[in-house]
């Protein structure tokens, strides 16, 4: 099979000729009007070879001059960014700390006026200087303490303005904002709760008006919607504006009705303002995450941004007085890493409010962690998802529905006929409900914030502390290790095997080619002596397999019945050092000398069954390393098997069937069992059994020919909900590279990029260990696991083209979900919609559904 091994190089060096002729020739006014210019499949991976992360950026502006000389309790106040600067203060070596030399040569006015009126930048330095109570009292929630207020208020929006330029020119990958007065709440016109000017909009002005970003997605998730930003934004399709903030049908602060979830904006900004608005506290991790993997990934990969700048406010975490939520700190790490996969990794933090200082402290230094690459903590587990919150994504989704791709073709909708009394499981119906009252001037101007009793504080300085004690503060290491081994498992020159040796040296030549392997560390083994876990690891491969079936690999015993397969004399030996490989890397993690690790290992294994080998499969090296650790390795009682090669893994799925310890899901071309390995295993109906019943989801694609936005969404919508909803101690990767394009197998295009975005919005869950397994298109292969690597490495990414996703798409995903609903609740967020959006005026009190009757 050498020759087709070596097509797909030659095919592309045939390709870049094509290119390279068809550019020249329209430079020289000659192109064949006949010819169809074919874009590089590879380009988005290769343009990104030479380009590696740089610093994370830090600037710090705390504004030591401005607090209310009225109130010395008030919560707005130069301790919140002196305690996180001093939180930070281990990390500072591996930052570049912004100087005030490096602020941007622009004059301030110029700046603001940019997003604020000139009445109101007069009036602002206006109403500093005058230092008048009573003046502060014509504006809701303002303080100001002379005209040190005005300047710091400048500064801190200077920082902000320089931070961004500096982020979206490239000369830092990422930077962190410790910044204040906060802005978000500034409008063009009037100050706000607590914000003069608004830094986030100047800075997005700004970058927008220097073209140094075309697109920019803000997301907000401080507690107080950000109407100021909204407004800025309001009628534009340059930015898209995410705010997930407390509600309460209106009557949280600021108490508007243009808070809500039906307010998407106007003329061309239609659809680009999200208001995920939330009616209830005590809300967690997993209802924060939900609207993260429901709403805001989905339509972020849509709108593909160049830049991210992100309104940090920490009053939705655990503590907070304003928020009264329960989000942890670790939560704002996890969201930061799923960011980071957009616009190549150009994000800028810029923090606004939180007020329970510990926590703040701790968020901010997990958001920081999080720009630099290094582990993520758990979220605290949470198997349910609150029924307002189900309301509230829903009530985005019926708001956001004809405007983006995402939800007009993801999601089911239908009228509902009777409004009285229908199915609210299955069904959801958006109502706008407002009950808020806008406080009019004079406004109290101190003791007009929230406080926690004493008991209180301590209750959560407790909790914190008991939560941090858990948190990974290592930086982050990957390893890696290679069968050396494995060139004695090859096939025979007359046999036509697409799984060969070949393989992994492309892999490796290809991770060196873009500066990657040395980034990683070696797990180094002897290959001239056994390794010190062969028993152990033996042991657990004749638990795995049938003996008489091992025998046949051992002895090279031909099965005539096998067309997709091959044995050597040296076949037995190649899987078990593969295996014992594997499990030495998995110590590694399990011990903590590394967070991530990738097993450059063959032949593959996850269609090898108890008794049967097939499909270049002999054992099963994944479920081996499963069952190697629950056996030996005492913290890990938890392992989540993702499997994304284009075929089902039919033998995993047979040896973890009925193992409630293991989940196993696996996304795969199926085309009704006529695609390889041709059986019902593969369906979406296999969900387990016995007490592992829902531990096995198959997301089973049919017909369509699968590509980037199939397969990205799929993830999101389905895999990683039920990810996150296991909990996994760890992480295994069933790495097939196979679904990929031009793959000689695989029969899609999905370009390599993907691979590493799905790795990024996983990788933060648990500890991973990626393990080769199918991908025959060399080039295809080697690119798809770099991307991986530089997901795990966090090096920036490169962005897919996401396309229409398929109609065969999404009714795998709705059956594969209708299927495991009964067994994890936080699908339940999955409804079909009424597209009308009603006034809560329209339903009469008396309203009852089929839910309540029951």
């Amino acid at each position: 099979m050498s020759d087709s091994i070596n097509t797909p190089q030659s095919a592309r060096l045939k390709l870049r000729e094509f290119l390279t002729t068809s550019r020249q020739n329209r430079l020289n006014g000659t192109v064949d009007e006949q010819i169809t210019v074919v874009e590089d499949p590879y380009k988005n991976t290769s343009d990104m070879k030479h380009i590696f992360k740089t610093a994370t950026l830090y600037g710090y502006e705390p504004s030591k001059e401005h607090f209310s000389p009225w109130d010395s309790n008030f919560p707005e106040n130069p301790n919140r960014s002196v305690y996180l600067h001093d939180s930070l203060n281990p990390l500072l070596n591996r930052l570049k700390v912004m100087k005030h030399n490096d602020l941007i040569e622009i004059q301030a006015l110029e700046l603001l006026s940019l997003c604020h009126t000139n009445k109101h930048i007069i009036n602002v330095e206006s109403i500093c200087e005058s230092s008048d109570e009573t003046v502060a009292q014509q504006y809701d929630s303002i303080f100001f303490n002379g005209i040190a207020s005005y300047d710091s208020a400048i500064k801190s929006m200077k920082m902000t303005v320089s931070m961004a330029k500096l982020v979206a020119e490239g000369n830092v990958l990422n930077g962190f904002a410790n910044v204040r007065p906060p802005g978000h709440h500034a409008t063009s016109d009037v100050p706000n709760g607590y914000c003069l000017f608004n830094n986030v909009a100047i800075a997005a002005k700004y970058l927008l008006k220097e073209k140094l970003a075309s697109k920019i997605l803000i997301v907000d998730f401080d507690v107080h919607h950000g109407q100021g930003t909204q407004q800025a934004f309001y009628d534009t399709d340059e930015v898209l504006y995410f705010s997930i903030h407390r509600y309460e049908n209106g009557e949280f602060w600021p108490n508007l009705r243009e808070s809500n979830f039906d307010y998407i904006g106007t003329g061309k900004g239609r659809g680009y303002n999200i208001n995920v608005p939330l009616n209830k506290t005590g809300l967690n991790d997993y209802d924060y995450l939900s609207i993260i993997l429901n709403i805001l990934m989905p339509v972020a990969y849509e709108f593909d941004p160049s830049i991210v700048l992100v309104s940090a406010g920490y009053d939705a975490c655990m503590g907070c007085p304003e928020g009264k939520m329960e989000v942890t700190p670790a939560f704002y790490h996890h969201l930061i890493t799923s960011l980071m996969g957009l616009a190549q990794g150009k994000i800028l933090v810029v923090l606004e409010g939180g007020y329970f200082i510990p926590s703040l402290a701790v968020a901010g230094v997990q958001t920081v962690r999080a720009l630099l690459g290094d582990p993520a903590p758990r979220l605290q587990y949470h198997k349910r998802i609150d029924s307002s919150v189900i309301d509230s994504i829903n009530d985005a989704k019926a708001a956001l529905m004809k405007h983006w791709k995402c939800f007009s073709i993801m999601e089911e909708s239908t009228s509902i006929n009777n409004i009285f009394h229908y199915d609210k499981c299955r069904y959801h119906m958006a109502v706008t409900k407002y009950l808020g009252t806008v406080d009019q001037p004079p406004f109290p101007t101190r003791d007009i914030y929230n406080k926690n009793t004493y008991d209180e504080n301590k209750h959560y300085e407790n909790a914190l502390a008991k939560l941090v004690e858990t948190y990974d503060l290592n930086p982050n290491k990957i390893g890696y290790a290679v069968n050396n081994y494995s060139f004695g498992h090859q096939p025979l020159v007359n046999c036509r095997a697409q799984e060969v040796e070949a393989r992994v040296a492309a892999m490796k030549t290809k991770l060196i080619e873009y500066g990657l392997l040395d980034k990683m560390m070696i797990i180094e083994h002897n290959d001239d002596v056994l390794p010190d876990n062969w028993e152990q690891v033996n042991e657990v491969i004749f638990e795995t397999h049938g003996k008489e079936y091992l025998h046949v690999i051992e002895k090279e015993v031909e099965q005539s019945d096998k067309s997709d397969w091959y044995l050597t004399n040296k076949s037995f030996i190649v899987c078990q050092r593969s295996c014992a490989i594997l499990c030495t890397l998995l110590r590694r993690i399990c011990d903590g000398s590394i967070r991530h690790g990738v097993g450059f290992v063959r032949p593959p294994g996850h269609h090898a069954k108890a008794n049967e080998g097939s499909g270049f499969c002999l054992i099963n090296n994944v479920v081996v390393v499963a069952n190697y650790c629950l056996k030996y390795i005492k913290n890990i009682q938890r392992i989540l098997i993702l499997d994304f090669d284009v075929h089902h893994g039919d033998g995993t799925q047979e040896l973890t069937y009925d193992k409630s310890n293991i989940m196993y899901i696996s996304m795969h071309r199926f085309d009704s069992a006529k695609f390889y390995p041709k059986d019902n295993s593969g369906d979406f109906t296999m969900v387990g059994e016995g007490r592992a019943a829902g531990y096995n989801a198959n997301i089973a694609f049919n017909s369509a020919k699968m590509g980037n936005a199939d397969y990205l969404y799929t993830w999101i919508r389905v895999v990683l909900p039920l990810a996150y909803s296991f909990n996994p101690d760890l992480i295994l990767v069933s790495a097939g590279f196979d679904a990929g394009v031009n793959d000689p197998l695989g029969g899609y295009n999905v370009s390599p990029e993907i691979f590493g975005h799905l790795i990024q919005l996983t990788k933060s869950i648990a500890p991973m260990m990626l393990i080769l397994e199918g991908g025959y298109n060399l080039e295809t292969t080697s690119l798809g696991m770099v991307n991986c690597v530089r997901s795990l490495l966090s090096q920036p990414l490169p962005m897919p083209k996401i396309d229409r996703i398929q109609d065969e798409a999404t009714a795998a995903m709705k059956k594969t979900i209708t299927a495991l609903k009964p067994f994890w609740p936080i699908l339940e967020v999955n409804k079909i919609i009424d597209p009308k959006i009603r006034p809560f005026n329209e339903l009469d009190e008396s309203c009852i559904t089929f839910d309540e009757e029951k």
